[in-house]
């Protein structure tokens, strides 16, 4: 085996160790002067360490000064430390110098030097996970021509939103955008403009102040993911592309209190009006109206707290066909019924869990409270509704009898597929009975599933029960294991 190795083309062995860790093809340099040049011509280099200690520092040295001025596809440098800026900024640019595509920094109490931000050749370029690595004042330009992938974390703006429109100028074909934790809801504002760009995941851990003002100017982007507190004002919002978005918007922990309070109100003075408007504690409408142009859409539970208490209107989405509902024991489905109505074209729905809290306003979407109105379900236009459910229904029945609702109040339905999260047949086996024995279902035709990660039953409602036993079909498991992380 060693023999037949050795007898592969120097090109080809290089590129194996550019997949090994750096410290394991640089092992190989010792078995003879053959292989030592063979690893002198790896294009990739990953170092991590914990402390700056001599050895560390070493070994970096060294294997760059083997490289020579060889080309570097990608440098990778974790540094969980606070190291000496003086022995990191020069193995920076030595890997700019050298030509290098792909470019990862994740270290603490650093400077970023300016070079990095006048680069030729990057085209993927990794910031952040350190604590204190910033964008200083002294960067004064940026032009990154190349730069096609940009993931930022933790980085520190020292002018703020104003350095990062500085940053995202200066990268004129950029396609992907990751930012996340960049401490923008103390900035005056944020803005995303860029209209080269195709994906944009945008993150900021929970916290409890609002974003004073965050604008999207990004007319191609085609996939968002968005989780953060709601901003005081969404001043400009413009995705004219977007295909999909997973959005988990929430409110401050003051704007839930006066959510819950607005609440208590309406149960003291309670009106027959179920349609009746509540009292904003913030403005998200702008944002909403923004996105109205998507096709799938993930809404976590908070973002429908923030449907509910912090939009003039649902606007209409017209191009949506499948919706994603994350469901919370706290928090009600309050916005769903107008959501619902103002979706034409829904074709699929999903719920992630049916467990929600009790609330006047979701009366005609759920069995919560009686019905005073027609319900929202009948008329929707969709005719798929997929339901993910823990492994054991909660012990008064509701999800069952929530599921019954659905099959007794959508008369487009066509498919209705049920998944357990964990295998567990009795389960099954009993819901599937039960939801055959319903009497009354709204579509003439539709297609029952319930699924666990070992078994399938199948029929169809509503006449006699056709039982199909079998092993979950492998499209539909697949989409429940993606559906579910």
């Amino acid at each position: 085996m060693e023999d037949m190795f050795n007898r592969l083309p120097n090109p080809l062995i290089s590129h194996i160790l550019s997949f090994l860790p750096t410290k394991e093809a640089a092992s190989t340099s010792v078995l003879s002067k053959r292989w030592r040049l063979l690893f002198a011509s790896v294009t990739n280099l990953d170092f991590e360490s914990d402390e700056e200690s001599p050895s560390f520092v070493e070994f970096v040295n060294r294997v760059l000064a083997l490289g020579g001025n060889d080309s570097i596809n990608r440098f990778s440098l974790i540094f969980t430390d606070y190291p000496d800026p003086d022995t990191v900024t020069p193995w920076i640019l030595n890997v700019l110098r050298r030509g290098v595509s792909e470019l990862e920094l994740s270290v603490s109490d650093y400077p970023l030097p300016p070079e990095i931000f006048v680069s030729k050749t990057l085209a993927k370029l990794k910031l952040g996970g350190g604590d204190g690595l910033s964008f200083s004042t002294d960067v004064k330009k940026v032009s990154l021509p190349k730069l096609k992938t940009l993931e930022i974390e933790s980085v520190v703006f020292e002018e703020d939103g104003v350095g990062f429109a500085k940053l995202l100028s200066g990268c004129p074909v950029l396609e992907e955008l990751v930012l996340m934790n960049l401490g923008w809801e103390h900035w005056k504002s944020c803005s995303v403009s860029a209209k080269t760009l195709r994906k944009l995941k945008f993150f900021c851990e929970d916290n409890d102040e609002n974003p004073k003002s965050v604008s999207f100017d990004t007319p191609n982007l085609e996939y968002l993911e968005y989780s953060d507190n709601i901003a005081k004002k969404y001043p400009r919002v413009k995705f004219r592309s977007l295909v999909e978005a997973h959005i988990s918007l929430r409110l401050t922990e003051d704007q839930s209190a006066d959510a819950g309070s607005s609440e208590e109100d309406e149960y003291l003075f309670e009106s027959d009006d179920d349609d009746e408007e509540k009292e904003m504690v913030g403005n998200a409408t702008n944002f909403f109206k923004g996105i109205c142009n998507v096709q799938i859409l993930y809404l976590s539970a908070k973002t429908l707290e923030v449907l509910a208490f912090c939009c003039e209107a649902t606007p209409v989405f017209n191009n949506l066909i499948q919706l994603t509902v994350e469901s919370d024991e706290e928090i009600g489905w309050d916005s769903l019924p107008g959501l619902l109505k103002n979706c034409p074209n829904l074709e699929t729905l999903v719920f992630k869990g049916l467990v929600h809290k009790s609330t006047k306003g979701c009366g005609n979407m759920c069995l919560c409270k009686p019905l005073k109105n027609p319900s929202c379900l009948s008329s929707s236009a969709v005719k798929v509704l997929k339901i993910i459910l823990s492994v054991h229904i909660d012990d008064d029945g509701m999800e069952e009898e929530q599921i019954k609702h659905f099959l007794e109040k959508m008369p487009r339905l066509e498919q209705l597929v049920v998944y357990f999260n964990e295998s567990y047949e009795p389960s099954v086996f009993e819901l599937s009975k039960k939801l055959q024995s319903v009497p009354t279902i709204a579509s003439p035709k539709c297609n029952l599933q319930v699924i666990s990660q070992k078994l399938s039953l199948s029929s169809t409602l509503p006449c006699a029960l056709t039982k199909k036993w079998s092993a979950p079909p492998n499209k539909e498991y697949t989409w429940f294991l993606k559906a579910v992380t």
